[in-house]
């Protein structure tokens, strides 16, 4: 941790070997507490003294060192300086500043409520799909609160293609390198245009709530016209990085809820999600194409805690082409999928 930037789990381990460390030297001084009592007692001219200075002095020598350190006094700092140059030189450490962009969509009226979500993309984050949204604690739909535009519109531009049967994906070719979009179109890659047939494979929990909704079913005919309709004011274009994104509720809420966030990212092929693992779905290895599938995380808020902030925790994924709208506890074969996310925190309010 000297010489490095910080890193979660370093850092979590030195903290977990620290306090190791400490309980061990604990114990040590529990069980040699009498021969160590030795080392308090100061000799003169082969004479015990009368007064032991030792615990004295070492208490002295610590908190010199910690006022040194507390204050910024020469040499410590220096010592401290010559660290930071060194951790400086590690190329994550370069671009440690984090910035948001705001979308600030809170209502204005006295005492409405308002929902703040921070989301703080992880590094696999690259062209996702997304959408947030509140429901009861028995699951009944309650309102979108932000929905991605591609997706609200069922307007998606491109998708992996099938032309080439003998051609199997086990990584994201986009993440190859020297791989450029002119090999993309040529080989793996195909404009699509918006249909009736509503990409339910893409946000698949969020989608079949809300054509729930409406008593229509995810995949039936001429759904995608319902749907939009539904999300019609709550969508916008994808964020493509970090975000604080506030946003009014539509009636007045009391109590605890569930807000839920799924978010899925095309291509991201791996080992076990590769484009052959399902050969009979006629969506994933079709006119789908999904890769691994969603993730959802969620957050029980409660709308009589304001000013409190709610962390969401990843609880499932999707189904790998949409076919239901459950939330699959099972992450086995997961890999890129599960850092689309770092940390997604919600905060309760009214406006002022």
């Amino acid at each position: 941790m000297f010489v490095k930037s910080h890193y979660a789990p370093v850092a979590t381990l030195h903290t977990m070997v620290g306090f190791c460390l400490l309980f061990a030297a604990l114990w040590h001084l529990k069980n040699n507490f009498s021969p160590l009592k030795g080392y308090l007692r100061l000799r003169f001219w082969g004479k015990q003294s009368r007064y032991k200075l030792t615990l004295p002095l070492a208490f002295l020598s610590v908190g010199l060192l910690a006022g040194l350190s507390w204050f910024g006094i020469a040499p410590v700092q220096q010592f401290y300086q010559w660290g930071m140059t060194l951790r400086s030189s590690d190329l994550g450490f370069e671009n440690q500043e984090v910035r948001y962009l705001l979308v600030d969509k809170a209502l204005r009226e006295p005492s409405a409520q308002q929902l703040s979500v921070e989301f703080k993309a992880g590094p696999a984050f690259h062209w996702p799909q997304y959408a947030i949204w509140l429901e009861t604690l028995d699951g009944e739909f309650v309102q979108p609160v932000y929905v991605t535009q591609k997706l609200a519109e069922n307007n998606f531009a491109n998708r992996v293609s099938t032309r080439d049967k003998d051609t199997v994906f086990t990584d994201n070719p986009f993440e190859r390198p020297g791989f450029t979009m002119k090999q993309a179109f040529e080989l793996v890659v195909e404009p699509e245009t918006r249909s009736d047939r509503f990409r339910s494979e893409s946000l698949p929990v969020f989608l079949h709530q809300l054509a729930g909704k409406d008593n229509q079913a995810a995949n039936s005919p001429n759904i995608s016209s319902k749907i939009s309709r539904l999300v019609d004011g709550y969508s916008g274009p994808t964020m493509m990085n970090n975000f604080i994104y506030k946003s009014g509720i539509e009636q007045k809420l009391s109590g605890a809820y569930k807000l839920r966030l799924e978010v899925n990212q095309s291509f991201d092929f791996n080992q076990y999600y590769s484009s052959d693992r399902f050969p009979e779905d006629a969506i994933y290895s079709g006119s789908g194409y999904s890769a691994q599938p969603s993730v959802i995380y969620e957050a029980e808020i409660n709308f009589d805690k304001p000013n409190k902030l709610f962390v969401m925790e990843l609880i499932g994924r999707g189904h790998h082409s949409g076919q239901d709208g459950k939330v699959h506890v099972d992450l086995s074969g997961m890999t890129s999928a599960l850092q689309l996310v770092d940390r997604v925190l919600v905060e309760v309010n009214t406006s002022s």
